[in-house]
């Protein structure tokens, strides 16, 4: 659905790179997106199996949680919230080493 979709800035925010890579990969048919209205949208499944390509586990998990705090972090924005997710991370991290 909708909900697993961002926008290309979201993409190149989470994977570390800027929007042009990111629509470059779209030109180039390496990433699928959809267009709505007059802007591209990725699935976050495919943003994910297209940056984990030749990725150690330790880059897999971290895109895994970049993804995820992406996806949290637009919840709350559309709920009209907000949380200090860096802080919820660090807390989790020290109670899970």
């Amino acid at each position: 659905g909708v909900q697993h979709l961002i926008t290309v800035r979201e993409a190149a925010r989470v994977c570390r790179r800027t929007t042009e890579t990111v629509r470059r990969w779209i030109w180039e048919g390496k990433l699928p997106a959809q267009k709505l209205g007059n802007q591209l949208f990725i699935k976050r499944g495919d943003l994910a199996r297209l940056t984990l390509r030749g990725r150690g586990r330790d880059s897999s998990n971290e895109l895994a949680v970049l993804t995820e705090v992406a996806a949290i972090r637009e919840r709350i924005r559309r709920a009209g919230g907000s949380v200090d997710v860096l802080g919820a991370l660090d807390r989790s991290r020290e109670a899970h080493p």
